[in-house]
């Protein structure tokens, strides 16, 4: 008997990531009008970008059913294995309340379920922790809990271009979202016990990761023994010349570079630019 890791398409892991991790995910959609995409699978970062710059309405999102998450569970229990499912934050989307009704639907103590409090790679990251815990052969009682102390202690860092897809996608008031209205301002987010709240202000994207690096560096921890988070709202190149700043700045002991997804993408924007990393 094993124990199986699940997530969900918001942790922003390529499919090429969850079969080299050995993770299994369960998407969200994306629904442009009437046309509805499945996060990652059907709608991949570049398309998605290209058809938010061609919208004239913003996309609406969908976490998956109860039944979506249930047929996972059942698989993995008849094949002997129990599981441990970790989210984005209960407080951005209701994705981790069906995974926990899935869990009651099937009336099992073998399967649990954890808030990951986060996003994006920072939900990427338990579940490649959550998977080296299985790997080392720690239970799923053992993994879940381990990984919910982690939630306490990730750090999620992000700069947007603008918060209007915050507050068009009603993850931040509209109270909030004015301060990047001017002097191309671009905020610097974090996510306060799953919330996202201001964090600080730069003039230009251009200082946004410098800041973000910046505040790591004054926190005085050491990343080197880390698994740490890159994730960016556009390519692969861009991204790349991000995390050789954050490589050179910081040394962390491994960092994890994608791409945000079409659902993460629908709230945040293109250009946004997020690290993660844990405060311990």
């Amino acid at each position: 008997m094993g124990v199986t890791i699940v997530t969900d398409s918001t942790c922003d892991l390529s499919p090429q990531m969850l079969s080299e991790f050995g993770i299994k995910m369960v998407p969200l959609r994306v629904f442009f009008g009437e046309e509805a995409y499945r996060d990652w699978v059907e709608l991949d970062p570049v398309s998605f970008y290209q058809k938010l710059g061609q919208a004239t309405e913003l996309p609406r999102t969908s976490q998956p059913s109860p039944e979506e998450f249930a047929n996972i569970f059942k698989q993995e229990l008849e094949n002997g294995n129990e599981v441990v499912s970790i989210h984005l934050s209960s407080k951005l989307s209701g994705t981790f309340n069906s995974a926990c009704l899935a869990r009651d639907m099937l009336d099992s103590s073998k399967i649990f379920v954890v808030d990951g409090k986060t996003a994006s790679i920072g939900t990427g990251i338990l579940a490649i922790l959550a998977k080296r815990l299985a790997d080392e052969g720690k239970s799923a009682k053992e993994i879940a809990e381990r990984i919910t102390k982690k939630t306490d202690t990730i750090r999620h860092l992000f700069a947007v271009e603008t918060l209007e897809y915050l507050k068009k996608g009603g993850r931040i008031s509209t109270a909030k979202a004015t301060i990047g209205n001017i002097l191309n301002i671009k905020p610097i987010l974090h996510l306060v016990d799953g919330v996202v709240e201001p964090f600080d202000k730069v003039r230009g994207m251009k200082r946004a990761l410098p800041r973000i690096i910046e505040e790591v560096k004054k926190k005085g921890l050491d990343l080197k023994n880390q698994l740490c988070g890159l994730s960016y709202a556009g390519s692969l190149d861009e991204a790349s010349e991000y995390a050789n700043m954050v490589k050179q700045e910081l040394s962390p002991g491994e960092l994890i570079v994608t791409q945000i997804g079409s659902v993460i993408g629908t709230y945040v924007g293109p250009g946004t630019v997020a690290f993660i990393f844990f405060e311990e």
